[in-house]
């Protein structure tokens, strides 16, 4: 299998960066782009927010990647493209796609679905087109808001397959008929469209393969289809055996194949997406009217009915009914809803009516957010694929040179006629398909992430289905993750003055243990200057004294004086108070830890909390706890652990956003619907869907390799039948290639089951 690489020359590429504002900022840009390996200039203009880079290999991505790291952004463009490939093509499509000047980003589907991100300062989606197109491949893109491109892809390619299905059946049983009847100039004129119309496509990838110089599946049936339809009109002028019914239902049975391929993959690729596909009744002058969601904007009120899906999310004007919020929760039990609670979009209301008020519309909806994270987790590749690629680049050669040992054997050594031995070589190239070696992969992941999002799971990165199931430890934040995230404070010690002093502070701040002092009283303090230290404590002034509350370590380093407690008080320089406070377990994290422990995972606490309830919750769950930790106390430890095995870190995907991305595969629990702001490979809505990522990435790998070892097996004594090897018993081109197409669908439908 080829792979396009860039060529060893300086190319220059324009940037539109967006968010500088002086002269500092220029040098930080231009230190963050040359720190990319390749780049051998930078020139940033801070006038006109344009960036000239000169690359020598290096990759747009990377570029733009450093640039966003830095806190700065690069105008970009998303879009959409829908390209005529095999599976096992994706690979190649996408390697060429990133080496065109201009593309940031590439992901490509099996469907050939190809969505990219690109610079517009120098490429556009004509030009991208325009590169493919010369290299031999079918392009169209996709445009609107309104279009999905999915659901457009797929409707385009299984209509395409469809018409080529009915002419071929049309034309191929009447060349049937001429045929046995020995009328076999008629069946020389009817087979003519299946096989140059129907064929089309496959004669045209085959093109498109000896263009790119590599090989597919449309190399095989081509080749097959041809050699059948050739040799028997050269048998029609020297009155030999002909066989226009075999080329024919060669190609007839492989469009059946195909077509029953394109829907069931179809089915499996809408499943969540076809969300953003359902119809909406909106409020206009009074009056309901119907409209796609994807019209919907802010404001609008939309008329929601029992048994109907919730377009949009927003909150309930008017109205009292039970929700399933199971893609959202992941929970099945249904949640009341009335006026003022909020509501998501895809999401069944189970009964009553509502009148919704849309607070959120277009890429922005929680169901879009969702979408986008599905798309980006089927760019993946797991280890075992690199086998199958190896694999897949000699597959047609090999096939190839047995489909002529075959015929060789045939006929010069056993001595069979020359017909025959020409229907055993074409039986073997009908016979072969590398396609279900393309699919398996991304079949498996895609329908497992599918099965997923409908639990509230959101995969936002493949690759994490297959190292969860190697995973060896995994580390736990405590607060919020194994407990309520509710502390409350048991005890205090100090004057009035001084706990009221910390209250006042406290309330500035959002952590979960600032509350709990917040709430000791309603009545606040004027509070001037307040400063927060992630995972060590408060500073401000409050009634013109300087109070700082923390953790017991963090106070002492910067005060005077001693005192036993979680939380120490400090003012003007000397410590005068001690809280202690608490957070309950949560009550099924017990049964997570032990199913885990049961599963032989090393279990760690990892958290911020400084208090003895850390210490108590290690204790009432079994596990070791490292407790009063910065957020860069975490990432060390999870370094530190990763030595040993694969680590999976499971907390807050804001605040332990940096924790989460040093681990092999990092967990966000959220039960907020804005996904992007969330680190993390899996985001889950609890503790509980937990046990449920690692089931799933177990189903993920063990289909992977149930689906590839079916495609080796399935070929190898396909290939061996048609060659002849149990003759009298062999298969015919067309019954070979009508297995040869039930392979793919198998793939499909198995990695749908579950």
């Amino acid at each position: 299998m080829m792979e396009n690489k860039k060529k060893d020359f300086r190319i220059e590429e324009d940037l539109k960066v967006v968010g500088m504002h002086c002269a500092t900022c220029v040098t930080t840009v231009s230190k963050s782009i040359s720190s990319v390996k390749g780049v051998s200039n930078v020139n940033v203009n801070l006038a006109t927010g344009q960036v000239k880079v000169e690359v020598e290999n290096a990759k747009l991505k990377d570029i733009v990647e450093a640039v966003r790291k830095a806190g700065y952004d690069v105008l970009t463009q998303k879009i959409t493209l829908k390209v005529s490939i095999n599976p096992e093509e994706v690979d190649i499509l996408r390697s060429k796609l990133e080496s065109f000047n201009g593309v940031i980003k590439a992901i490509v589907n099996v469907n050939g679905l190809v969505y990219l991100e690109i610079n517009p300062v120098t490429t556009n989606a004509e030009k991208i087109r325009d590169n493919l197109e010369k290299e031999g491949y079918k392009v169209s893109e996709i445009k609107g808001e309104r279009e999905i491109p999915e659901i457009v892809a797929a409707k385009k390619e299984f209509n395409s397959y469809l018409r080529s299905l009915i002419i071929a059946i049309i034309f191929s049983s009447i060349t049937i008929v001429f045929q046995y009847t020995d009328i076999v100039f008629l069946s020389l004129i009817f087979s003519i469209p299946v096989q140059f119309y129907s064929g089309l496509k496959f004669h045209s990838g085959a093109i498109r393969a000896l263009k790119n110089k590599t090989s597919n599946m449309d190399t095989l049936v081509s080749l097959a289809s041809n050699v059948a339809w050739f040799y028997s009109l050269y048998s029609v002028f020297t009155h030999g055996q002909v066989f226009f019914d075999a080329a024919s239902l060669l190609i007839t049975f492989v469009l059946i194949g195909k077509t029953i391929e394109a829907y069931l993959k179809a089915r499996s690729a809408n499943s969540i997406v076809g969300l953003l596909s359902i119809k909406a009744n909106v409020l206009k002058n009074g009056k309901e009217e119907k409209v796609n969601s994807s019209e919907l904007k802010v404001g609008d009120i939309v008329v929601v009915r029992s048994g109907e899906i919730i377009p949009a999310d927003g909150v309930v004007d008017e109205g009292e009914g039970e929700v399933n919020e199971s893609i959202f929760t992941g929970e099945i039990t249904p949640s009341k809803k009335s006026k003022g609670s909020p509501v998501i979009g895809g999401t069944i209301l189970l009964n009553g009516k509502l009148n919704i008020y849309v607070t959120r519309s277009g890429d922005n909806t929680y169901i879009s957010q969702v979408i986008q994270s599905l798309r980006e987790s089927q760019n993946v590749k797991f280890p075992i694929q690199k086998i199958v690629d190896k694999v897949s680049s000699i597959f047609v050669p090999v096939i190839i040179g047995i489909s002529l040992l075959t015929f060789l054997i045939w006929r010069y050594v056993i001595g069979f006629p020359l017909y025959m031995s020409i229907l055993f070589s074409v039986a073997v190239l009908a016979a072969a398909c590398p396609c279900p070696l393309g699919l398996a992969t991304p079949m498996a992941v895609l329908t497992t992430v599918n099965k997923l999002a409908k639990k509230g799971i959101i995969v936002r990165n493949g690759d994490s289905l297959e190292k969860i199931e190697k995973a060896k430890i995994i580390i736990f934040d405590k607060t919020g993750t194994l407990t309520e995230g509710k502390f409350t404070v048991t005890k205090y010690q100090g004057s009035e003055e001084t706990i009221r002093l910390a209250s006042s502070l406290e309330s500035y701040s959002s952590h979960p243990i600032a509350k709990a002092i917040s709430s000791l009283y309603r009545d606040k303090h004027k509070v001037e200057g307040f400063n927060d230290f992630p995972g060590e404590g408060v500073y401000g002034r409050v009634d013109g004294k300087e109070i700082i509350v923390g953790k017991r370590e963090f106070v002492l380093k910067n005060c005077e004086g001693n005192a036993d407690g979680d939380i120490l008080i400090c003012v003007n320089g000397k410590v005068e108070g001690s809280i202690w406070v608490e957070d309950k377990i949560r009550d099924d994290a017990k049964e997570v830890i032990s199913k885990l422990k049961d599963m032989e995972k090393e279990i760690y606490i990892a958290t911020g909390d400084p208090s003895s309830s850390a210490e108590e919750a290690g204790k009432e769950l079994g596990v070791k706890v490292y407790k009063g930790l910065s957020p860069e106390d975490k990432v060390d430890i999870v370094k530190e652990l990763r030595k040993r095995g694969v680590t999976v870190f499971i907390g807050d995907g804001v605040n332990d956003a940096e924790a989460i991305k040093e681990a092999d595969i990092g967990i966000a629990i959220s039960s907020g619907t804005e996904i992007a702001k969330y680190a993390g490979d899996i985001i889950i809505p609890s503790i509980n869907s937990l046990l449920t990522v690692f089931r799933y990435g177990k189903r993920a790998v063990s289909k992977i390799k149930q689906n590839l070892i079916w495609a080796f097996a399935y070929n190898s004594v396909l290939v061996s039948i048609a060659a002849g090897v149990l003759y009298p018993i062999y298969l015919p081109p067309e019954y070979a290639a009508l297995a040869m197409s039930m392979d793919s669908v198998s793939v499909v439908l198995w990695s749908m089951i579950r």
